[in-house]
């Protein structure tokens, strides 16, 4: 009984010391200031969610959450940065379609977008809108489609630049809708929309947030979200969809972190961002971003990363992009 009781004994010592252990410092986690590098310029949507976000995990946490802001390359610069950072959950990165556009976009990338990266959590999605000048005669994404078969190459598109979710947006409409429009590529969103509301480009796919106020000031005019169905911030628009069978574009914004970080830090990450997501103040943000909360799992949006990098490989092969 005496050798039987020793043998379970060193067996049990054997089995705890061969299962994995959690390094000690990330049972304190997080015991100092977490970084945040957002890959763009101050005042974009990554942006503002990433200090939202932040404020609110600093809140709970007692400690600092310092928002970095890398802009370059698409995204590509902040992106590089945060790969090379320590897996200690204390380096995050907002991501954003980017991320997955990049993969095909660039060749010569220093990381990979799956493999350097685990998925933290989905924090915001929407739609981008089809959006026209008011003096567009076309009311409907049936129109549009019908005014661009009757004259190929005649109606131009702006976008934030090549690359960009709106440009790939419109090379997908292209695709799927089977029609012949012009990409006019401008440095940003705010420049692109000048030129949308002066009549000197016909169409945009846009954020909703850009041009909000000018569809409710009459100036353009919504045709169809670029989501499956109807979008809660704009409810009278019908989806794109409904005229371009399987057409969707979605806009998003979710944290991930570089590969190796402790699972269960992933796991507070993920769960404390989820109750950030839940308070009324970011859900009124959201909103008025055009945007609603995520919060599902952490393998939920990896999921969504992979879907995101399969779909645009192949518009940027299709149709031979280059990064601009």
């Amino acid at each position: 009984m005496k050798r039987a009781t020793c043998l379970i004994q060193s067996l049990a010592l054997a089995a705890s010391l061969a299962l994995p252990t959690m390094p000690a410092w990330s049972q304190d986690y997080p015991s100092k200031p977490v970084r945040i590098i957002v890959p763009y310029a101050p005042g974009g949507g990554a942006d503002i969610l990433a200090r939202l976000i932040g404020q609110k995990l600093g809140a709970s946490w007692g400690q600092p959450v310092i928002v970095d802001n890398k802009a370059g390359a698409g995204g590509s610069i902040g992106t590089e940065n945060a790969s090379r950072a320590a897996a200690d959950g204390y380096t995050l990165l907002m991501a954003s379609p980017s991320h997955a556009i990049n993969v095909s976009l660039y060749k010569s990338l220093s990381f990979d977008a799956e493999k350097d990266f685990n998925g933290v959590a989905l924090v915001a999605s929407g739609p981008l809108v089809l959006v026209v000048n008011a003096s567009n005669p076309a009311n409907t994404v049936k129109e549009f489609i019908e005014q661009a078969q009757a004259k190929p190459g005649s109606i131009n598109y702006a976008s934030a630049g090549v690359g960009s979710s709106p440009h790939l947006a419109g090379e997908l409409f292209k695709m799927k809708a089977k029609v012949d429009l012009v990409h006019v590529a401008y440095k940003g969103t705010s420049p692109a929309l000048t030129d949308l509301l002066a009549g000197q480009v016909q169409a945009m796919f846009a954020p909703v947030p850009t041009v909000i106020e000018h569809l409710k000031g009459g100036k353009l005019k919504a045709l169809g979200v670029t989501t499956l169905t109807e979008f809660s911030a704009l409810p009278k628009v019908p989806a794109v969809a409904a005229d371009v069978p399987g057409y969707e574009v979605l806009q998003w914004w979710g944290i991930v972190a570089p590969a190796g970080v402790p699972a269960n830090i992933l796991t507070k990450l993920n769960t404390d961002i989820a109750a950030t997501l839940r308070s009324p103040e970011v859900q009124e943000k959201l909103k008025a971003m055009g945007a609603e909360a995520g919060g599902q799992s952490a393998a939920q949006f990896d999921d969504l990363i992979h879907s995101e990098i399969v779909k645009w490989g192949e518009v940027v092969k299709a149709t031979n992009m280059q990064a601009g």
